[in-house]
């Protein structure tokens, strides 16, 4: 990992509790960033083996903790505005600044294994996933899906973008999807709420450029995590003939974090090992 270029940087990571978002908090903290976790369960780890099996603490703060950075952490619901901004601004407050936010909440998930009742063993399984088509999606289906991508993306960057315009400077970091750039009409909606979140992140970055901040979406393929289970029987899809990791991504994020991409907003990087061709 490159020196600890973030000291004295704040980062913001929603969806951060586990997964692709435990990977990007933890490589902003090894940076040397502070990190804000906020996420609608700071626990959402425990649900899955291979997320429980993969952490070093309790919870995703203190793991950040453990690299020598301050941690806090923030239940909320960011498909609403009103919530997403009480959550920004206590960033603020408690940590004084906010250079960095990853957008990363969200998935192709109608019902989260965690909000099932009850969730006795609960396992990589036990998501309900989005199995509408451009055709036929429900109405209950396609509300979850933007809500939960496209609505929390945008609301956390308005409550952000408050803080970096006044301090003129800041990096932005959305999460799209090779589902959001290869449209094949499968996994829809995720794929169309993934699609919006790549053109809201080159209108943001135009509207924020002149205040000096970087907007730029990551679009990751077939990643393994403990959510979506082990993705190797699709390694064959792809140019490198293997799955991608957390830490794949969290490189391209550290790169879209740090000085290393100044010169670069408004773009979308993928993510895929060579999937989307």
């Amino acid at each position: 990992m490159s020196e600890r270029k973030l000291s004295g940087k704040v980062a913001v990571v929603t969806g951060g509790a586990r997964g692709l978002g435990r990977g990007y908090a933890l490589r902003l903290a090894g940076l040397g960033a502070d990190v804000a976790i906020i996420d609608r369960n700071l626990r959402a780890a425990d649900v899955y083996e291979f997320e429980r099996k993969a952490m070093t603490a309790a919870t995703v703060m203190s793991e950040c903790e453990e690299r020598g950075v301050r941690a806090i952490g923030i239940e909320a619901d960011l498909t609403s505005r009103a919530a997403a901004k009480s959550a920004i601004d206590h960033v603020a407050r408690e940590l004084g600044r906010i250079d960095i936010a990853v957008c990363n909440a969200g998935g192709g998930t109608v019902l989260f294994a965690d909000e099932r009742q009850p969730v006795p063993g609960a396992n990589e399984a036990a998501d309900v996933v989005t199995t509408g088509t451009p055709s036929d999606c429900s109405e209950e289906m396609l509300a979850r899906v933007l809500d939960i991508n496209l609505k929390t993306t945008m609301y956390t960057c308005m409550a952000v973008a408050v803080y970096m315009k006044r301090q003129r400077g800041g990096k932005i970091i959305t999460v799209s999807s090779t589902a959001g750039v290869d449209a094949r009409g499968a996994y829809h909606p995720y794929g169309m709420a993934k699609a919006a979140i790549i053109h809201y992140t080159r209108s943001l970055a135009q509207e924020l450029g002149p205040f000096n901040v970087n907007v730029n979406a990551i679009a990751p393929g077939i990643i393994r995590t403990g959510r979506l289970g082990d993705r190797s029987h699709m390694a064959g899809m792809t140019a490198l003939r293997r799955e991608g990791t957390i830490d794949d991504c969290a490189k391209v994020v550290e790169f879209l974090a740090t000085d290393l991409s100044d010169y670069v907003t408004g773009r979308t990087i993928v993510i895929d090992g060579g999937l989307v061709r």
